[in-house]
C-alpha cells in the first residue's frame, strides 16, 4: 500500500494492492494483484481493479512456502472487502502522519480473525526523490557566480 499514487504522485489518494495468500507472490510478480485507489479524506474508492488470481503462496507446515492454485470461486473475487479497505486507509493515514511523509506499507490480513496486521513501513522513494530534486542544474563552474558578484573574471 502506498500513501500516495505510485503512478501520478498524487498525495490525496492511497493505493492498495493485494492477493490471496502470502504477499511474496505479489512482490515476486507471480500474480497480478487486485488494485484499489482510495481518497484519503472520505475513503471513497475511485479505482477497483479485480484481477484473475491463478495461484497463491501459502506456508508449509514444515517450513517454507509453496505455490498452490486459487480455488475457482476465489480467482476473480476481490481479496479485500470494502470494510477492510477502509480499515487499511485508517492505518495508512496514521502511519503517514506518524512519519511525516508518504509511506510504502506492507500489511496482511489474518484470515481467521480478519485482523489487519502492519508488517513494515518505509518511506516512499520515487516521487519523494523527484520532489527533492534541485530546480536548477548546478553551474559547471560555481566560481563564475562568485566572481560575477564581485565584478571579477575568471
Amino acid at each position: 500500500m502506498f500513501t500516495r499514487s505510485p503512478i501520478t504522485g498524487d498525495r490525496s489518494v492511497l493505493t492498495v494492492e493485494g492477493s490471496w495468500g502470502l504477499g511474496s507472490a505479489v512482490v515476486g510478480g507471480e500474480v497480478t494483484p487486485d488494485r484499489w485507489v482510495l481518497g484519503k479524506i472520505r475513503g471513497d474508492i475511485s479505482v477497483r481493479e479485480i484481477s484473475d488470481k491463478l495461484m497463491q503462496h501459502v506456508p508449509v507446515s514444515i517450513g517454507g512456502i509453496e505455490a498452490v492454485a486459487v480455488a475457482e470461486d476465489l480467482r476473480r473475487a476481490p481479496c479485500m472487502s470494502d470494510e477492510e479497505l477502509l480499515s487499511l486507509s485508517t492505518i495508512a493515514r496514521k502511519v503517514e502522519r506518524h512519519y511525516g511523509r508518504p509511506q510504502d506499507i506492507e500489511w496482511a490480513v489474518e484470515r481467521g480473525s480478519n485482523a489487519i496486521l502492519l508488517l513494515q513501513s518505509r518511506p516512499e522513494t520515487v516521487w519523494s526523490a523527484k520532489e527533492s530534486a534541485p530546480v536548477a542544474r548546478p553551474a559547471e563552474d560555481p566560481l563564475l557566480h562568485v566572481m560575477s558578484i564581485f565584478g571579477g573574471k575568471r
